[in-house]
């Protein structure tokens, strides 16, 4: 053992390290806060869950290389306290944590465990070469570093198994001092390349987004002084944004069920984070002169030398693609939040630089005029219903739930049948309900993940204002994206309700037994699959309420392989539902073939519960030419075919 030689390695590798450390963090003190230290309790269930635990390395769809990662990760927790003793003994041979000596109880039985995690993560790490060499899946970076990195942990494993069984030995010293330089230079490696998450990923689970906040976009300042209006700059990106992009391990998790990426389109999530995080690095002299500027004067000289990410980072193509479905976000296992960046990459085209798609800018002259995506009078919002004594809240009558119908269920042809079927229900169960009618207008849910958050923030302040007139309690609603809309985003502007969509609240009154369908006769002997709405099934956590719905009509659904929190997006969410789809292959027809092999030969029911759902696959189901095979209902549709006949 050599003390000297020890202090010198820990000295100048330490050294190193703590200066590259701040090369990469003192930059982000430029960036903007974000305030993430709230509810710690929630935030160390998290991180024991998602970063210890290691919970979504393990889900169903990538379990394998999942159980691979989490052999290794268990390793080096286990080594850890191996580290400390041989770095301990490098000063002092006789060097061991107190309890763990090789003689006592403790120590055997942590030799015991090192030894078994050691020899699993050689294992773990040659699969790991496996994959990457041989069966190399899509969604695997192709890069030396990663090879580099397996052969620094089988490395470390050789020279600790060599040291540990032969320590008096050439090779077991040897074997001393070289696993202590590639633990070093290994340590030293991480902040350079993709493998800087090893540092930051547990942090960033910590300082996840946390629920109902989550589901949420952030509120822009539009009225204060210097306010915000997107990202043009890196310097726009929070503190915390910017260190989901370090923490991106570049698994490709995000791309599986990614419909833009599955159907080609120019989206990336990992490409994304990559892209970011290089420009961050480039930009860091420039955001260290950002966060030392005295003045407004040197600041807005700093801010201006800084390049706009949408001219080179971050292509408009990837930005306008995304269709906030949130596959992403549900499969990263360090809890990356890629969407809100993308929507502020919007605001600021939308907001500032007026260049969006043309049928963008129809889409929000229609909701402004006429408070509807359609551009339809908004005197006609309650024409659908006017046969049905629909009860209105102007009325002044007494009611449980405030029925927020929705521009689809209003305006669109096809789904006023479902508004109709929801109220039917409604009223076989004694349900009190009413309407705004006229009153309503649209939640501006599309305005805003298109980027026009002004047009969204007018929306959003005139339904608080009609809903908290009322006295209004319970929303109940058809669309997913109202749902997200007023339960997680209102709040914002004072409107906090109890919402339900509309396959909650059948499921409820079915348990309640208030609600007894029968099996509807048009559907005997047909198939019937459920699509998952995406603002519902991964948004809000809703998956079980369509299914118990429909069963309780006596519907056996037929699952796709991509269902629940795998399930494949209809391609409209994130206001891509206005959006011609130009690049690569339709996602509706991508999902309309999934929902046809399902179903089989016979063809059957493709169940919904979205009005963008319901519109996006009967057009797929038309644009494949399935119109005899294949049938497209929403789950009101198929509950209300099976209640008596009124009189």
């Amino acid at each position: 053992m050599n003390p000297v030689l020890t202090l010198v390695l820990l000295a100048a590798a330490l050294g190193f390290f703590a200066v590259t450390l701040a090369r990469r963090f003192l930059p982000l003190v430029a960036l903007r806060r974000d305030e993430r230290l709230d509810r710690p309790g929630e935030r160390v269930r998290a991180l024991l869950r998602f970063g210890f635990g290691q919970k979504r390395l393990l889900d169903r769809e990538e379990f394998l290389p999942g159980l691979l990662h989490v052999v290794i990760f268990a390793a080096f927790l286990v080594l850890a306290l191996r580290t400390i003793t041989l770095f301990g003994m490098g000063f002092d041979p006789s060097f061991h944590l107190p309890g763990l000596g090789p003689r006592s109880a403790l120590g055997q039985a942590y030799l015991l465990v090192k030894d078994v995690v050691v020899w699993g993560a050689m294992v773990a790490a040659a699969g790991f070469l496996w994959r990457r060499l041989v069966t190399r899946p899509e969604r695997i970076t192709r890069s030396w570093e990663g090879n580099l990195i397996l052969g620094f942990i089988v490395g470390l494993m050789v020279t600790e198994v060599i040291f540990d069984h032969w320590p008096d030995s050439l090779a077991g010293r040897a074997s001393f001092w070289l696993h202590l330089v590639i633990l070093l230079v290994f340590l030293n490696f991480l902040p350079f390349g993709k493998h800087f998450h090893i540092i930051t990923a547990l942090p960033n689970v910590y300082l996840r987004s946390l629920p109902p906040a989550s589901a949420a976009l952030r509120k822009l300042d539009l009225e204060s002084e210097g306010a915000s209006f997107g990202t043009r700059s890196v310097a726009d990106l929070s503190w915390k944004e910017a260190l989901d992009t370090y923490s991106c391990t570049e698994c490709g998790r995000c791309q599986t069920f990614c419909p833009t990426h599955v159907t080609g389109k120019p989206l990336s999530h990992k490409a994304v984070n990559q892209a970011l995080k290089h420009h961050l690095i480039e930009q860091a002299p420039a955001l260290r002169k950002l966060a030392k500027a005295a003045d407004a004067g040197a600041r807005e000289a700093a801010l201006a030398g800084l390049p706009a990410l949408a001219a080179g980072v971050v292509a408009p193509d990837t930005f306008w693609a995304c269709t906030t479905c949130g596959w992403c976000e549900t499969a990263c296992p360090v809890l990356i939040e890629n969407i809100p960046r993308l929507i502020d990459l919007r605001r600021q085209q939308v907001l500032v630089e007026s260049a969006m798609p043309d049928e963008a800018a129809r889409v929000f002259k229609n909701i402004e005029t006429q408070g509807n995506p359609w551009g339809i009078g908004s005197n006609k919002r309650a024409e659908w219903c006017e046969d049905l004594a629909v009860p209105r809240a102007s009325e002044g009558g007494e009611f449980e739930y405030l029925f927020f119908v929705g521009c689809a269920g209003a305006f669109d042809d096809r789904q006023k049948k479902v508004s109709r079927a929801i109220v039917r229900i409604l009223r076989e169960a004694k349900v009190s309900f009413a309407i705004l009618g006229e009153e309503e207008t649209c939640t501006g849910d599309a305005a805003r993940r298109l980027g026009n958050e002004y047009l969204f923030q007018m929306q959003a302040s005139a339904n608080v204002e009609t809903l908290n007139g009322y006295g209004v309690k319970k929303v109940l609603t058809q669309c997913p994206h109202c749902l997200n809309a007023i339960r997680n985003e209102f709040p914002q502007f004072g409107g906090n309700y109890e919402v339900v969509h509309h396959t909650q609240l059948i499921g409820r009154l079915v348990a309640e037994g208030r609600l007894k369908p029968a099996a509807a006769a048009e559907l005997s002997g047909q198939a019937v699959t459920f699509h998952d709405p995406c603002y519902l099934a991964r948004h809000n956590g809703e998956v079980e309420a369509p299914r118990a719905a429909l069963a309780a009509a006596g519907v056996a659904v037929r699952e796709m392989p991509r269902h629940g929190r795998t399930g494949f997006c209809c391609g409209a969410g994130g206001g891509r539902m206005w959006l011609e789809e130009k690049l690569g292959t339709r996602v509706n027809q991508n999902r309309v073939d999934e929902a046809a092999a399902t179903l089989g030969e016979q063809g059957g029911v493709v169940a919904v519960g979205c009005p963008f759902c319901l519109t996006m696959l009967k057009d797929g189901v038309a644009e494949t030419g399935r119109e005899e095979k294949l049938k497209v209902l929403d789950v009101a549709e198929i509950v209300a075919a099976g209640l008596p006949p009124t009189a």
